[in-house]
């Protein structure tokens, strides 16, 4: 029950920022009493940190290690990366995140945990790919941005070679 109430804290805090994640708005989605919220949580607070965790070791921990198990090369994982935050919303949560860091200092720290984790796990994919740990670093963090970048100025029907174009790019 808990992964249902932090996976509806993730949707309102997506649709209406951290001023959605109400215990009573989600008691309603998740569709049980808001006494059920209290079993799990001990407060709002509670829940909001509990938010930060299951984002940071659902769309991180768990996606890179996913893609670490794929037995491929770099450009394939690249891709397969790139399609599962794009294409399938494994970065959904990212911007709302992103913005709730801009007013909670805690919250910023947490994405910058993150942000570093993620590129360090991207590095080594690079790094496993042939390229020196600087050469590595730089693509990491190009690829990274272009992650978080991405949904914000692409068009509604991207051209399906333009993914494979940048990964191609990067890892050549």
């Amino acid at each position: 029950m808990k992964p249902q109430w932090l996976r509806a804290g993730l949707e309102a805090l997506r649709k209406g920022g951290v001023a959605a994640v109400r215990v009573e708005r989600l008691a309603a989605d998740v569709g049980v009493t808001k006494g059920s919220f209290y079993h799990h949580f001990r407060d709002r607070g509670a829940l909001l940190e509990a938010l930060l965790e299951f984002w940071s070791r659902e769309m991180t921990d768990a996606e890179f290690e996913r893609i670490q198990t794929l037995r491929a090369g770099l450009a394939a994982r690249l891709v397969a990366l790139a399609e599962d935050v794009l294409e399938k919303g494994m970065g959904r949560y990212d911007p709302a995140i992103r913005g709730w860091a801009r007013t909670d200092r805690k919250v910023a720290a947490a994405v910058a945990q993150v942000d570093r984790r993620r590129v360090r796990a991207l590095t080594g994919f690079f790094e496993e790919g042939g390229f020196s740990a600087a050469e590595a670093r730089t693509r990491a963090r190009l690829f990274y941005t272009f992650l978080l970048g991405e949904p914000q100025v692409r068009a509604p029907a991207r051209e399906p070679s333009e993914l494979e174009r940048m990964v191609r790019i990067l890892s050549e």
